[in-house]
């Protein structure tokens, strides 16, 4: 038997029975014969996908539709479902009020974990990947191969130096079978090339919807329709992505700024970066297209001896993340420090700033007012309750007909607004604090700090946000 054929044979080794899962799932099986499945664009999200798909198969539900959803406005721009297709959510850091299965394992606050909605079937593990969560504790028999999950969560959980892997490895985009070392090795590296390949062509139209409705669950599965497709649709080789790496690494060595202080981040450009302390600062990604392919762990080999991370997105998101490929413990959780110091510092300007409604149902609907989307979800009535209802100011009224005035434009699309409806809308407010407190949050190694786009001065506010966790993570150490 030749190493791929060791591999099949490794990855299939074990079944275990559990006995769990959504209690209703035979009354939905009676209700919906088929599922519109919406995933998250990464490794895990896509897993997640791959395995609900086959636990609701199991059922007699078949999937026939699958979509990436992407945080931000991306995730109102999504089309809806057909009246008979059930919709699913997987992998995805808060609810949607339109799903009727809902599972993820992200942090999520005591609002999210209570907020009850309506005939919907959830669940919210706490496990390093949704997949492993739905194909071993969901499912009543693994449905991906137990090795394989220990692949994905160690992506998607960045638990890199348990395995003593590098950023290299990481980034690394070509799989050749190496019979100098054993079985479990060739099929981890299989694995992170599986990643890095799906990192790389996510952005291709469909790519991603292709993979989940072909593939079956299984790491090896979905590297064989990974190349297939490539060759299919013409995509830029594995050996070329790989070479791109290595452009963009030396293009990031390029962009170093020696001694970089926290007031110089006003001032730096797409791609400078600087070490202070033990901390990393970043200023977006840099330039990712051309003959260069992005990785966002590059930036850690650039600095080796860093421990921890900050990267300002242009986008109106900052994340700050500890160093995934060290022996030592990350001792503070990121989470709180940015949610309890860092962002408490920022309250007074984010209250004080309001939001329109009008403004909020525009910027989460602007890609479907431009490219005219056939069927988008939007921002409706139920998404601005489920966030932020008791934040809302302009609502109250004496008279019924007021919120459901308000309820009735909300629920249409953006693009189909009169002027005197939108007028209507901006006289329904939102603090700015409040956007950002329901978009923000994270794990002990890693939170994101989001809804910055909705603040007049978003430059601004970012660089002061960024200057202010510099200064606060300068003598942080791992240990």
């Amino acid at each position: 038997m030749n190493v791929l054929g060791k591999i099949t044979t490794f990855i299939n080794e074990s079944n275990i029975v559990n006995e769990s899962g959504f209690r209703n799932m035979r009354t939905l099986a009676k209700k919906w014969k088929k599922a519109k499945i919406y995933y998250h664009q990464d490794l895990d999200g896509v897993a997640s996908a791959l395995a609900i798909k086959e636990y609701l198969k199991q059922y007699g539900i078949k999937t026939t539709s699958v979509e990436m959803i992407q945080y931000g406005d991306l995730e109102y721009n999504v089309k809806k479902p057909k009246k008979d297709e059930m919709p699913v959510l997987v992998d995805f850091g808060h609810n949607k009020i339109r799903m009727v299965i809902y599972t993820d394992h992200h942090d999520h606050s005591d609002k999210e974990r209570k907020t009850n909605i309506k005939n919907q079937s959830r669940i919210l593990p706490k496990t390093p990947s949704n997949a492993q969560a739905i194909s071993q504790t969901i499912s009543p028999r693994d449905i991906f191969p137990p090795k394989d999950i220990t692949i994905i969560s160690t992506v998607d959980s960045a638990d890199f130096a348990r395995y003593g892997l590098t950023p290299d490895d990481i980034a690394n985009a070509v799989f050749h079978l190496d019979k100098s070392i054993d079985i479990t090795k060739n099929h981890q590296m299989m694995g992170l090339v599986v990643n890095k390949l799906l990192l790389t062509y996510k952005n291709k139209p469909n790519f991603l919807n292709k993979l989940v409705l072909t593939a079956k669950p299984s790491l090896l599965s979905m590297y064989n329709t990974i190349i297939k497709l490539a060759k299919e649709y013409g995509y830029k080789k594995p050996e070329d992505i790989q070479q791109g790496s290595k452009n963009y690494k030396e293009q990031r060595v390029r962009e170093k700024i020696p001694e970089g202080r926290p007031n110089d981040i006003p001032r730096m450009k797409n791609g400078e970066s600087f070490i202070y302390g033990t901390t990393i600062f970043q200023k977006g990604g840099g330039y990712m297209g051309g003959n260069n392919t992005y990785d966002r762990y590059t930036i850690f080999s650039i600095y080796p001896d860093a421990d921890y991370l900050c990267t300002q997105w242009p986008m109106g998101m900052i994340q700050l993340s500890a160093q995934p490929f060290s022996s030592k413990k990350n001792p503070i959780h990121l989470g709180d420090l940015v949610m309890k110091k860092i962002l408490p510092q920022f309250k007074s300007k984010l209250q004080n700033e309001m939001v329109s409604l009008d403004y909020l149902k525009y910027v989460s609907e602007r890609k479907d007012i431009k490219e005219h989307i056939k069927g988008a979800m939007g921002f409706t009535w139920d998404d601005l309750m489920l966030l932020y209802k008791d934040k809302i100011k302009g609502i109250e009224s004496k008279n019924d007909w007021w919120p459901n005035i308000i309820k009735d434009i909300t629920n249409k699309p953006y693009k189909f607004l009169s002027k005197k409806q939108k007028d209507l809308l901006k006289k329904i407010t939102i603090p700015a604090w409040d956007i950002v407190l329901a978009s923000s949050g994270g794990h002990a190694n890693i939170t994101n700090i989001s809804g910055l786009s909705f603040v007049k001065d978003t430059k601004g506010i970012m660089n002061d946000i960024c200057i202010n966790i510099m200064n606060e993570m300068k003598d942080k150490r791992l240990r």
